[in-house]
C-alpha cells in the first residue's frame, strides 16, 4: 500500500520538513528588531548517510528523515547584535512554501490514482 512505501514516507517527511522550516523563517523574520537575535535554520539529512561513502550503490528504503535546528553564529552587521537577513528569510519562506505546496501536489496526485482505480473497479 501506497501509506507504506519508502517514496509515502519521503514525501510525508518532505512536508513536514517544508512546514517546519516556513515556521523557522517566520520565526527570525519575527525577530528582526529583537537586539542579539540570532537567526536559525534548517539542516536535514536523510537516512542516507550510509550510501555516501559509494560502497552500496542500490537505492535504500527511506525509513526516516532526520532535521536538525541550527543557531547562525554569523557575524552581525548591525549595532545590536542582530544577524538576521530579512531578504534571505523572505526567500526561505517562499521556497519552503513552494515546495510544501509541491509535495501535497505530490501526495494529492499518488491518491487520486488510487481513486480512479478503486472507482473504476466497483
Amino acid at each position: 500500500m501506497f501509506y507504506n512505501s519508502s517514496s509515502f514516507k519521503a514525501l510525508e517527511g518532505g512536508v513536514q520538513l517544508s512546514w517546519l522550516q516556513q515556521q523557522i523563517a517566520n520565526q527570525n523574520i519575527a525577530n528582526i528588531e529583537t537586539p542579539g537575535y540570532k537567526s536559525r535554520d534548517l539542516s536535514f539529512s536523510a537516512v542516507l548517510e550510509e550510501y555516501e561513502n559509494g560502497e552500496k550503490k542500490a537505492q535504500p528504503e527511506i525509513t526516516q528523515i532526520n532535521a536538525r535546528i541550527n543557531t547562525s553564529d554569523a557575524v552581525s552587521t548591525r549595532a545590536d547584535g542582530n544577524n538576521v537577513d530579512a531578504e534571505a528569510e523572505y526567500l526561505a519562506l517562499y521556497k519552503a512554501y513552494a515546495q510544501y505546496s509541491l509535495l501535497l501536489d505530490k501526495i494529492k496526485g499518488e491518491f487520486d490514482k488510487y481513486n480512479t482505480v478503486l472507482g473504476a473497479n466497483m
